[in-house]
């Protein structure tokens, strides 16, 4: 397998591992708000936390490198 299959699989295999962690966050923060406000809310603030999350990663080349390094393994 050459360098640049073996990379792009790494990458997809941390975007899987991210999209999951976002999801299970997302899930998390729903059922809370759910339980707190109501359930029309708990859309509304799981759609726009998702969506800002999905921003700033797409945005911000600091966060971008933090959270790739985080679901690598490196400190």
């Amino acid at each position: 397998m050459s360098k640049e299959t073996r990379k792009l699989t790494e990458d997809i295999i941390d975007l899987g591992k991210l999209i999951i962690v976002a999801v299970i966050m997302i899930v998390v923060v729903f059922m809370v708000i759910k339980s707190l406000i109501g359930e029309v809310p708990a859309y509304v603030a799981s759609i726009i936390l998702g969506l800002g999350g999905i921003f700033l990663y797409a945005t911000n080349k600091s966060i971008r490198d933090h959270i790739n390094n985080w679901l690598k393994g490196n400190k």
